[in-house]
């Protein structure tokens, strides 16, 4: 290769470093915390959690890319549902779920 190629390679190379310095550049990841008050094989909220992720695709958010979320279970009783409210709660992510009203409740 000539002195004159070899500049005009480096050069050029030179010029889109600051621009792929940029594209790199990527936003915050959003958290989200999801109380389910059921255990997780609950069949009818396992449907219910898929068309929720699915949703969210969609809408250009995708668990571990630019999206972290966070599900807590149940076990069903009140005392469970409120302590893992308060987790979830401490972790302040961006958005809360609550899937029926005993987990908005405990979230509240």
């Amino acid at each position: 290769m000539r002195r004159r190629d070899f500049i005009k390679v480096v050069g050029s190379a030179a010029a889109t470093w600051p621009v792929a310095g940029r594209a790199q550049q990527t936003t915050p990841m959003r958290r989200i915390g999801v109380l389910q008050p059921a255990p997780e094989s609950d069949l009818d909220f396992r449907e219910w959690r898929m068309l929720f992720t699915s949703r969210l695709r969609e809408l250009g958010w995708s668990d571990g890319e630019n999206l972290q979320i966070n599900y807590r279970f149940g076990t069903g009783e009140a005392m469970s549902v409120g302590a893992m409210a308060k987790e979830l709660v401490n972790q302040h992510p961006d958005a809360l779920f609550a899937i029926t009203s005993l987990a908005a409740l405990a979230l509240r």
